[in-house]
């Protein structure tokens, strides 16, 4: 039986015809079908804090006398992808061959910084402004669909900004306790908990409540007009959660990447969140010994190739599969540099390598750094080494993500060049 087989009850539809329902309906609430707008893409970004060595993988560099190339490695080309390949790699490997027709690595990358806090955060929002929100925020926050959980954080960083109302994190349970009330039992001192018609008619009255006093504060603009609104739909989604939280499954939330992956996809098929944030595991900052780096990248692409599997095969909302419409974002805050310290490690490096694969993507490698991976200026058309292009900040690998997820990146950060070679 399909995942989709399993989860067709849901406490919503359980609901319609109690005396719960009846009062919702009453107090001017009605379910929505929380799905997402037809044709609009979604994203689950992965992230590896203390910043991984491009050349492990992406960018190798076996003929420069300037590069430090890990022994038996070799580079490999499958399709149009350019990557390191040998010893430690096996899912790398596998990875490009079954899916690289539609995955983009994009070389030569400048990350403006080697400070782990200020290059995560160019990195995932372009600017150093703390009003700015990341990546995946923006585009949850500018969706058209209706999610009620639109940036799920399972783990890793997240920039707010201005769109916190639309960040929600997953793990734990403690979001889940707080939206059905069950939280108030684990106190030390354990109060009674509602039953759930009782606990549905309070939803309802809140919302009524709610609703009545953003439409008191219609005329309000501004900074007080956005918060009435945030509040307004944190109520509606925190209903329509509680509604769908056996079909989402929430409650057996495993910790394993893969776990929280396989979760995100699901979260996506069932149109309750257009995007997702999971940390890349592992000791990336390796100042010490490089020698971490290959298995950590191998066990993460092993993780990448079943979350490509499980979207080939879960058909999608508004495509016939979900791999049609995700698309996956791999990132670190900066590079290493490309030569071994005196303890067999890589330091902090400016120039950074990306992954990005799925829904949209023009598969190839792109960007360029030279026999001392110093970033190469290139052609944003094509993506390739151009004497007379531009170089490529991160800034320019998000705004074209915003293009993917249908975001004009002039109205984010207007001025800045879109990487238009990363769009097929």
């Amino acid at each position: 039986m399909s995942f989709f087989d399993r989860y067709k009850t849901t406490r919503r539809a359980l609901l319609q015809n109690t005396a719960a329902m009846s009062a919702l309906t009453a107090m001017g609430w009605t379910p929505k079908d929380a799905l997402a707008a037809q044709g609009e893409r979604k994203f689950i970004f992965f992230f590896a804090g203390g910043a991984w060595d491009t050349t492990a993988v992406f960018d190798p560099h076996h003929e420069s006398d300037y590069v430090d190339m890990d022994e038996d490695t070799y580079q490999e080309t499958l399709g149009n992808v350019r990557f390191t390949a040998g010893a430690n790699r096996d899912s790398v490997w596998r990875f490009f061959d079954r899916w690289g027709h539609s995955a983009a690595v994009v070389n030569g990358i400048d990350a403006h910084s080697v400070g782990h806090d200020s290059g995560t955060q160019l990195t995932l929002t372009g600017t150093s402004a703390s009003s700015y929100p990341d990546w995946p925020t923006l585009i949850a926050a500018r969706g058209a669909g209706d999610y009620p959980l639109p940036h799920l954080v399972f783990s890793g960083p997240n920039f707010s900004g201005t769109y916190g109302g639309s960040v929600v994190r997953a793990g734990g349970g403690t979001l889940l306790d707080l939206i059905d009330g069950s939280l108030v039992t684990a106190s030390d001192q354990p109060a009674p908990q509602l039953t759930s018609v009782s606990d549905s008619i309070v939803d309802a009255f809140v919302h009524e409540r709610v609703a009545r006093y953003a439409n008191a504060h219609n005329g309000v603009a501004g900074l007080d007009r956005n918060r009435v609104e945030s509040l307004l739909a944190s109520a509606e989604r925190a209903m329509e959660l509680e509604g769908r939280r056996f079909e989402a499954g929430l409650d057996d939330l495993g910790n394993s990447t893969l776990d929280q992956a396989i979760k995100a996809a699901e979260m996506i098929a069932l149109g309750l969140s257009r995007t997702a944030m999971i940390r890349i595991p592992g000791g990336w900052d390796s100042h010490g010994d490089n020698d971490v780096q290959a298995p950590q990248f191998d066990a993460f692409f092993a993780v990448l190739d079943e979350l490509m599997e499980k979207l080939a095969v879960t058909p999608g909302l508004a495509t016939p599969w979900l791999i049609d419409e995700v698309t996956i974002v791999c990132m670190s805050e900066f590079g290493r540099t490309p030569l071994w310290n005196a303890s067999g490690g890589k330091d902090h490096w400016p120039y950074n390598s990306a992954l990005i694969a799925g829904s949209g993507v023009n598969g190839g490698t792109f960007g360029a750094s030279d026999d001392g991976l110093v970033g190469l200026p290139i052609d944003f058309a094509s993506g390739l080494e151009k004497d007379t292009g531009d170089l490529l900040g991160s800034e320019n690998v998000g705004t074209a993500i915003l293009s993917l997820a249908g975001i004009d990146p002039a109205s984010h950060l207007p001025g800045v060049q879109v990487f238009d070679a990363l769009l097929r």
